[in-house]
């Protein structure tokens, strides 16, 4: 299967160039099932030159950015979609996970002060493992401020991708496996969050958390 992806995305960009980079990006942004690092990688091996050390790194650059719009703008979609449906839904399911949207609004006061949130949000972008489709979503969540969510995910996209096109140049030989390899790790960092989110709310709802809190300030 992932073999498949590969030769289909290959041909694409062989075929339309940046343009399928684009499109690859904002698709796979999207949470349509495509392996994250490929696309970007596959353009390293096809659309990065054999020229000079300038050539080749400015290649990469132009490849990160133009991603990295692609993937900021891709990212909209679960970000309002958690900006706009988080409160609500919430709300709804409070007596079932026992989180409140009121505790919601501490954890972003808390999150939100100074440039703490734009350092975070810029190095989990820039960490390729970290899935950027869970992020959008809690950042929509959390109501984070469009400006600062957008330009922090760019800063954050373009070295993650600069990383990855160059990986894609210099490794043309078996980028596939090392691009399989990242889409495992980003899938087990999924699971993972979501583990850690799930555990939060379990005990949340036994009350767990509060029995911490006496228990520390005694």
């Amino acid at each position: 299967m992932f073999g498949e992806i590969t030769t289909w995305i290959l041909e694409l960009i062989q075929s339309h160039g940046i343009l399928a980079v684009i499109l690859g990006v904002i698709i796979e942004t999207v949470i349509v099932p495509l392996p994250s690092p490929l696309i970007v990688m596959t353009a390293g091996y096809i659309l990065i030159p054999n020229g000079t050390l300038f050539e080749i790194l400015f290649s990469a650059l132009w490849i990160s950015v133009v991603a990295g719009i692609a993937q900021t703008v891709g990212s909209y979609l679960l970000y309002f979609i958690g900006y706009y449906g988080g409160k609500p839904i919430i709300n709804k399911f409070e007596w079932l996970h026992g989180v409140s949207w009121s505790e919601i609004k501490q954890f972003q006061k808390k999150f939100s002060k100074g440039k703490k949130e734009d350092l975070t949000l810029i190095t989990l972008r820039a960490i390729p493992i970290v899935p950027l489709s869970v992020i959008s979503g809690v950042a929509g969540v959390i109501k984070l401020k469009f400006k600062r969510y957008s330009i922090a995910t760019l800063i954050g996209v373009i070295p993650r991708n600069f990383i990855l096109a160059l990986s894609g140049f210099f490794f043309s030989g078996f980028y596939e496996s090392i691009a399989q390899n990242i889409d495992h790790g980003e899938s087990i960092m999924t699971v993972f969050i979501v583990l850690i989110i799930l555990s939060y709310i379990v005990a949340k709802k036994f009350g767990l958390i509060d029995k911490v809190r006496k228990s520390i300030l005694k």
